[in-house]
């Protein structure tokens, strides 16, 4: 399978998890996010329960990154309002 290279800018805390994460699996930073990515596309393409993980795992991700910034929560929807909970 041919590769190529992708770059991506991260917190310094995000690059510092994801190496850890890496090394307790014993895999090459490399090959650990490529496994990731691998995962997460696959969800995206998996049954109804795989997609909503995903959408909720992401959406969590986002509204965590979202308060980290300062955001407002006025008038924002609950993640129960979202995901129909």
């Amino acid at each position: 399978m041919a590769t190529t290279q992708l770059n991506a800018r991260v917190p310094e805390e995000l690059a510092a998890a994801v190496r850890a994460s890496a090394s307790r699996a014993g895999m090459s930073l490399a090959d650990y996010v490529a496994s990731v990515l691998e995962a997460d596309q696959a969800a995206a393409s998996g049954s109804p329960e795989l997609r909503e993980a995903r959408a909720q795992m992401h959406a969590a991700a986002a509204y965590k990154k979202w308060m980290s910034d300062g955001q407002p929560e006025t008038g924002a929807m609950s993640m129960g309002e979202v995901f129909g909970k």
